[in-house]
C-alpha cells in the first residue's frame, strides 16, 4: 500500500485518539491495535502507518515539546487537531524513523492541502522545516 495512504491511516488513529483523550502511550498502542483490525477508512493501517503511529507514541513528550519550539507562538493546544496529528506525525517520522526532510515535508503538506485550511499548509511545512532544522542542531553537535 502506498506511503501516502499508510501516512493517512496513521493521521486517523492520531486524531481520533486526540478527540478521544487518549493520547497517552498505552491510548495510542491499544486504539492502533484495533485499527490494525477494523479502520475508519476502508482500508486498516498497515506496517508503514503502523509504524509511524508507534514512533509517535514512544516518543510523544519529547514529539510534542519539539513541535511547540519550531511553532513560536503557537501552543500545541491552540491548534485544530488536524494540524496538530499531522505536526505529530510529521515529526515522529522526522526525529524517530529518521525518514527524510523532502519527503516528509511534502507528503505531510499535501495532506494538510486535502484535510485542512489553505493556510495550514505553509504552516505544516513552515514547522516541519524548523523542526528537521532543530533536530539537525541537535545531533551535529
Amino acid at each position: 500500500m502506498a506511503r501516502t495512504t499508510q501516512r493517512r491511516r496513521a493521521l486517523d488513529v492520531i486524531f481520533e485518539a486526540d478527540e478521544r483523550e487518549l493520547l497517552d502511550e498505552e491510548g495510542v498502542l491499544s486504539l492502533l491495535e484495533e485499527r490494525q483490525l477494523v479502520s475508519t477508512a476502508q482500508v486498516p493501517i498497515g506496517e508503514f502507518g503502523s509504524q509511524i503511529v508507534r514512533a509517535y507514541a514512544s516518543d510523544m513528550i519529547n514529539v510534542d515539546t519539539l513541535i511547540e519550539a519550531a511553532s513560536e507562538d503557537w501552543a500545541l493546544d491552540r491548534m485544530n487537531t488536524v494540524d496538530r496529528s499531522i505536526l505529530r506525525l510529521g515529526t515522529a517520522e522526522l526525529t524517530v524513523l529518521h525518514t527524510e526532510r523532502a519527503a516528509v515535508v511534502s507528503q505531510w503538506a499535501s495532506i494538510a492541502r486535502e484535510l485542512s485550511t489553505d493556510r495550514s499548509v505553509g504552516f505544516v511545512m513552515g514547522v516541519l522545516n524548523k523542526v528537521a532544522d532543530i533536530r539537525a542542531r541537535e545531533t551535529h553537535n
